[in-house]
């Protein structure tokens, strides 16, 4: 009989299967928990939640079951890929088909956003572009897009739901481009004071704009001051251009910052 020490753990089963970039998480977690927050998570807003975590898992067991991860890890991984896949597919459906059922009708249509982004995701990723500085941003809107079929089937404003996703998206989109200056700016022969003022100047430029549109707009302070927290931070990346060593560092970081745009938003919009 074999002892339990000899079989392979969840971990182990799972390697290679998981998304490989960390923030991810915190591009779907944080605006499903914001939403979830301030509707107080409706029944619909769980299903869809759940379909929504289930689309990221089954995400690079897809990818590798097409051939885009190379035919080696095809070959070594199929097996677990075919059954962790099928297994996120089925899970995913049946929430989203929950979800449905459960959310009212004028908030149905809404889940075109993240279905319609998700497509063009796996598109890019299809044609090998998902690395690109489009494919990342593409890939954190469609993310956190998920939040606005939830909010709006929690009773939120298409309003509301819609400027949830786009603080988040514009979040999001200002610490890729910090992140990837951070990483460019190291590479042999980078012009690092080019790198720096381009980088800088458009995250500073996002920032004046975004903020002048919402007062401008009549948010409410806390709403206006959720665009600041991530904006600053990748703003300070690319001033100070840090060592890609600390790229863990500066992710947790960013996830602090995103916490904290999770809080102005919840009082903002509750």
């Amino acid at each position: 009989m074999s002892s339990l020490s000899t079989l392979p753990s969840p971990g182990s089963l799972l390697q290679g299967l998981l998304p490989r970039e960390h923030g991810v998480w915190f591009q779907l977690g944080l605006p499903l928990a914001t939403a979830l927050l301030v509707t107080g998570a409706p029944t619909s807003g769980l299903w869809l939640s759940g379909a929504a975590l289930a689309s990221l898992l089954a995400h690079e067991p897809l990818l590798l079951l097409l051939g885009q991860r190379g035919s080696r890890r095809g070959e070594r991984d199929g097996g677990r890929a075919r059954v962790w896949g099928l297994l996120m597919g089925t899970l995913g459906v049946l929430g989203l088909a929950l979800g449905v059922l459960a959310m009212p009708a004028e908030a149905r249509p809404f889940l075109a956003l993240p279905l319609i982004l998700g497509g063009e995701v796996l598109l890019l990723a299809w044609n090998h572009q998902e690395r690109t500085l489009s494919g990342e941003v593409l890939a954190s809107l469609a993310l956190s897009a998920w939040a606005v079929p939830i909010a709006r089937a929690g009773g939120l404003s298409a309003t509301s739901a819609l400027s949830l996703w786009g603080t988040y998206g514009l979040a999001f989109g200002l610490a890729t481009l910090a992140v990837r200056t951070v990483i460019a700016s190291h590479r042999p022969r980078a012009h690092r004071e080019r790198l720096r003022c381009t980088g800088g100047a458009t995250i500073a430029l996002s920032l004046v704009a975004a903020v002048t549109w919402a007062v401008h707009s009549g948010l409410p302070l806390a709403r206006v001051a959720a665009l600041l927290p991530m904006g600053l931070v990748a703003l300070g990346l690319c001033v100070a251009l840090p060592s890609p060593r600390r790229l863990h560092s500066i992710g947790w970081t960013l996830g602090v910052a995103g916490t904290l745009t999770l809080v102005l938003l919840g009082v903002g919009l509750s």
